[in-house]
């Protein structure tokens, strides 16, 4: 048998061996949302997201198992839900961590409020250093304010370099202004911070676990995650 031949009768070989393969038919098993079993030798579209096995019609055995397919929907909410878990679980730790810290660094609650006293102090000295900047910068701008009225008002040509510093002091009345702004909530999260801090000592002393926010919040979600209809 000559080259040609050898290869003619393979590609026939396997040009059967696909088609026979092709036209196997398989019969499928499914449970549709209702909760009712279906067994056919068709799969309907709305069944392609079910979980289902696939059996040989040939020889009756299982050939494959098929995962049931979650939508769009489904995927971003476990995805977001698997977020949090890791956020919360990283912020447990992460309390942990700080609890352990002030028994080690700390050894009486004054010592602790002292340290926060000194973070208050530094604070708060910002915070009037930058309102007597501000009100230094609202002096010069009304300074430069007068005396460009009153050259407008004598018909005199307003000099640039008293524009310039006219929008220079503005630009920083409005820094320094956003600066305080920035003071002031600082040192309001610092003394909710300060009293947050204060009870965990207490209670890493006494021995004592504090229910924390993230705790809730691990509980919560893995309550989510079992219960996906509870709000």
């Amino acid at each position: 048998m000559n080259t040609v031949k050898k290869i003619i009768l393979a590609c026939i070989g396997l040009a059967v061996f696909s088609t026979s393969m092709a036209q196997e038919k398989k019969i499928y098993r499914w449970v549709d949302k209702s909760g009712k079993v279906h067994i056919s030798d068709q799969l309907p579209p709305e069944a392609n997201d079910q979980a289902r096995q696939e059996y040989s019609a040939k020889t009756g055995s299982l050939k494959n198992s098929v995962a049931p397919q979650q939508s769009a929907q489904a995927q971003e909410l476990a995805r977001k839900q698997a977020e949090e878990k890791a956020y919360y679980l990283d912020q447990a730790e992460m309390i942990k961590r700080t609890e352990r810290g002030l028994l080690s660094n700390y050894s009486t609650e004054q010592d602790l409020q002292g340290a926060f006293d000194e973070r208050a102090d530094l604070i708060q000295q910002s915070i009037v250093s930058t309102k007597a900047s501000i009100q230094s910068l609202r002096a010069i701008l009304l300074s430069t304010l007068t005396e460009l009225n009153g050259q407008e008002l004598n018909g005199q040509a307003l000099p640039k370099t008293k524009i310039d510093e006219l929008q220079k002091s503005h630009a920083l009345i409005l820094k320094q202004s956003a600066k305080l702004v920035r003071l002031n909530s600082d040192y309001v999260a610092m003394q909710l911070e300060t009293a947050e801090t204060l009870e965990k000592f207490r209670q890493s002393k006494s021995g004592q676990t504090i229910p924390t926010q993230s705790d809730a919040g691990i509980a919560n979600s893995a309550d989510t995650q079992q219960n996906p209809s509870k709000p």
